[in-house]
């Protein structure tokens, strides 16, 4: 097969997929029609279900059943896919066509070392080689996307986020296909990391020159990454075009609010602080929430060095706790829930430390203290309705006066988050889309009348236009509720908007803290200007993703390590010791 420099790598023409139900026949991608081109990177955008990854199975022909395409054509370099028979397919898919997956974590072999999983690819294709050769070309493809080579002897979860995310794109390069399929490949990581994945992903692509098939929901990375958009809106495609284009005339209202939906730091509020509250009446004048001296270690690494801050919780409010993976952030969030025992030091909830507390007073604690945890797919039996998750935590905590009260109540809390509960309640959670399971887990919360949350990245897996709305529901929430918010976060730009105050961590430390209009919207310390930095915002004018020099994260992070913290203020009702 020889490539024209016209050629398209992949062509779509009227690509119609259907997945037929008990309730009729669901159109999930509708009379698709769309070239990549040799060298090109091409952005599917959309929310879920907009049929961006229902469109990337179909190429590589892993549509789960009973999905099947019911017309058009893939064409792959000139191959037909659609007529290709089982082992035709297998032989193109990675040699030719190759996909990185989302989930890092739950796409490499947890009792494998990387090394051989690198080698199944090489040796399905290519039959066996010599181990030395296989060798050769893992070490080169790990070099490629900026790994050292011993990360082929060791195991996955011995790697962070970033490292696993490349991993799974050295794997996908390893043969050099003619076209690359990355579907979300950072959501789940925070900036600096996602930023540094995305340079490799590039990198690499213009190297072997592929085609790059890049599907996402967030504008802003989009618009630093690819050279065309394609706007999917239910199936269908809206909008097609260069990033310019779409970004500084966009047509579609659809894409207009796609692009608006981007929260800018120092930008237009997605708030209405229109309402304020007294917080719950508490029988304790004590502190809603002490830290003293608190520290963790796990064997010889501290994990959070000794902090010491207090909430009064008088007054409901939002403290935001940001940074990188691995800075300290859930930890931190796992002890204040009392899952995590300090190594050091003393939680207090209204003066009773957690790690003591009787039966009596831990279900107390269990009832006030709440979680928003950051996986709306793990925090759902899928074997029993929304009805029975919700109603569960409210007969358990002895709140449930009679059945028409717990419904009364599973009906209120719905309806304070957004929802309409006639149409959620008797659902099974795989029926619901993302963004409702993460308006139901506040939902369940809500029910309990809690007067602290704990809402660790409780948005961070949801489309970026659902971002702003259920972060806008937790704020009015917090307000109407009068309910004190822990929000722990890798996204400085939201944090931005909904918090009172702002602790910066890095490596286990407080480097930055104050009002978040002084810290993100004016940082002082290395580390608060890296992070900010690596925030991808849709504005051309920005290097973010072009691999510039003169960005080293490592020597940044070296530098902030060196600088002292920055404490930029105080609120009323909370105190940080400075360290």
């Amino acid at each position: 097969m020889t490539d024209t420099p016209d050629k398209p790598v992949l062509t779509l023409r009227d690509l119609t997929i259907e997945f037929p139900t008990s309730q009729g026949v669901v159109r999930a991608v509708k009379a698709l029609s769309l070239d990549i081109h040799k060298g090109r990177r091409v952005g599917f955008i959309g929310e879920s279900g907009s049929g961006k990854t229902t469109t990337a199975l179909a190429v590589m022909q892993l549509l789960a059943e009973p999905g099947r395409v019911a017309h058009g054509q893939i064409d792959l370099g000139g191959t037909d896919i659609l007529s290709l028979d089982e082992e035709e397919i297998r032989q193109t898919r990675l040699s030719r066509v190759a996909y990185i997956p989302q989930g890092a974590m739950n796409s490499l072999n947890p009792v494998m070392r990387v090394e051989p999983q690198m080698w199944d690819g090489i040796i399905a294709h290519e039959g066996h080689s010599d181990r030395s050769e296989l060798k050769r070309r893992s070490d080169e493809a790990l070099q490629s996307v900026g790994l050292p080579i011993h990360a082929g002897q060791l195991y996955p979860h011995e790697l962070s986020g970033g490292m696993k995310q490349r991993v799974c794109i050295a794997m996908g390069i390893i043969l050099n296909p003619e076209l690359i399929i990355a579907d979300e490949p950072t959501s789940a990581l925070d900036v600096v990391t996602q930023r540094q994945v995305m340079q490799t992903l590039k990198d690499i692509q213009r190297q072997i020159g592929s085609g790059l098939m890049l599907i996402g929901h967030d504008m802003g990375l989009m618009a630093q990454t690819v050279d065309e958009l394609a706007v999917l809106k239910d199936g269908e495609l809206v909008e097609h075009g260069t990033v310019r284009q779409i970004l500084e005339a966009p047509k579609h209202p659809y894409t207009k609010d796609l692009i608006s939906s981007v929260p800018l730091v120092g930008g237009e509020s997605f708030l209405n602080p229109d309402a304020r509250a007294d917080a719950p009446k508490r029988n304790s004048s004590e502190p809603l929430l002490s830290f003293e001296n608190v520290r963790k270690d796990y064997g010889m690494v501290t994990a959070l060095h000794p902090m010491s801050f207090t909430l009064q919780g008088d007054t409901p409010q939002i403290i935001s706790i940001v940074g990188q993976s691995g800075s300290g952030k859930s930890t931190m969030g796992s002890i204040m829930l009392g899952f995590n025992p300090p190594s050091q030091g003393r939680v207090l909830f209204e003066g009773q430390d957690v790690q003591k507390m009787s039966a009596v007073q831990s279900l107390d604690f269990r009832r006030n203290v709440q979680a928003v945890f950051q996986d709306p797919y793990a925090c759902f039996n899928p074997f029993y309705r929304v009805d029975h998750a919700l109603k569960f935590p409210f007969r358990q905590f002895g709140l449930a006066q009679s059945p028409e009260h717990t419904r009364r109540a599973m009906e209120e809390a719905c309806q304070a988050v957004g929802l309409d509960p006639d149409l959620v309640l008797s659902r099974y959670p795989h029926q619901l889309s993302g963004g409702q399971r993460q308006r139901l887990i506040v939902a369940r919360a809500l029910m309990l009348s809690p007067k602290l949350l704990i809402a660790d990245e409780p948005v961070s897996m949801v489309d970026a236009s659902l971002r702003a709305s259920i972060l806008s529901n937790i704020y009015d929430l917090k307000d109407k509720y009068g309910i004190s918010i822990l929000y722990i976060t890798h996204d400085l730009a939201t944090a931005y908007h909904v918090s009172d105050f702002v602790m910066v961590l890095f490596k286990g430390h407080v480097v930055e803290a104050g009002p978040p209009k002084e810290v993100i919207g004016a940082p002082q310390h290395p580390y608060t200007q890296l992070l900010i930095d690596s925030i991808p915002w849709p504005d051309l004018k920005r290097s973010w993703g072009d691999g510039r020099q003169d960005w080293d994260p490592v020597e940044l992070e070296t530098e902030a390590q060196r600088a002292a913290a920055v404490y930029r203020g105080e609120v009323s009702g909370f105190d940080l010791a400075q360290a």
